[in-house]
């Protein structure tokens, strides 16, 4: 009987080894496995952060043609068609020098920013993507001036029958 107890002995610590070894390649394959996915995480941010990087750069290409036609409209008189004939009680030299001066700075490049109530001028080749909310705001400002002008839309004009 002393015989089959050493080997039963034996056969546990065979057993043992055995199971350790599964634990350590079932960790080791579960670490692989984490690996995996973290590089594929890491591959697919990549991959958003390009698209993303790309798609502003799109934004931005199409904003400074847009702007570029803007300004070449400017040049050509776009404020004068805008505004038309002079309404009642406005002095038409005073639209003459708006729309003047608009072509004026039109020429020399110089687009409107609008940014904490106030106006200012840059120039087309200056501008930033940053810069884009303040152009918008300044967009904003010029077309509800044209359109209160035009139609009284704010308060200023009267309500036709």
């Amino acid at each position: 009987m002393s015989n089959d107890y050493p080997e039963e002995e034996m056969q546990k610590r065979r057993e043992e080894r055995e199971r350790a070894r599964e634990r350590g390649r079932a960790r080791l394959s579960a670490a692989w496995i984490s690996a995996a996915r973290q590089v594929e995480l890491a591959r697919k941010r990549e991959q958003t952060r390009k698209r993303k990087e790309e798609e502003e750069a799109a934004a931005w290409k199409h904003f400074v043609q847009t702007e570029q036609r803007q300004l070449q409209l400017r040049k050509d008189g776009q404020l004068a068609r805008l505004l038309g004939e002079p309404l009642p009680g406005e002095l038409p030299a005073l639209l003459q020098r708006l729309v003047s001066e608009d072509r004026r700075q039109a020429e020399r490049g110089l687009v409107a920013l609008m940014s904490g109530g106030k106006t200012f001028y840059k120039a087309i080749d200056d501008l930033a993507p940053e810069d884009m909310p303040a152009r918008m705001a300044a967009n904003r400002l010029r077309t509800t001036w044209l359109k209160e002008r035009r139609d009284g839309w704010l308060g200023g004009g009267e309500i036709q029958p």
